[in-house]
């Protein structure tokens, strides 16, 4: 009785892992970033990157009067930049180990992860 119970008990178990969604899963590489004075600009990088999750620029956050600028993508995924929080606005296309022009500015990412 007691086996048939941790059998039915495991299968349940399984078939609940087996509906839940997959989580965002990292992407490898990293990303580099300047923000503050264009005179004078600080560096940022963003490394163990979740995939298909908005990132907020933490230098840049809602609230502060600066924006990041040249976004370097060294990573195999493609990358949306938003010109808000919240992954907000209209969006910026960055491909895989790629640039975009250099007047983009942005506040927040997202790597589609195209690697698995």
């Amino acid at each position: 009785m007691r086996l048939r119970h941790a059998v039915g008990a495991t299968l349940g178990a399984l078939t609940l892992l087996a509906t839940v969604p997959a989580s965002a899963a990292a992407v490898d590489g990293y990303a580099t970033y300047a923000y503050g004075d264009s005179a004078n600009p600080q560096f940022g990088k963003l490394d163990d990157i979740e995939g298909r999750m908005c990132i907020e620029i933490p230098e840049v956050e809602s609230g502060k009067s600066v924006d990041a600028w040249k976004f370097a993508n060294k990573t195999p995924s493609n990358v949306f930049l938003f010109p808000e929080a919240e992954c907000q606005g209209v969006h910026t296309v960055v491909n895989a180990g790629g640039t975009p022009d250099s007047g983009v500015k942005f506040r927040s990412v997202y790597f589609a992860q195209t690697n698995t």
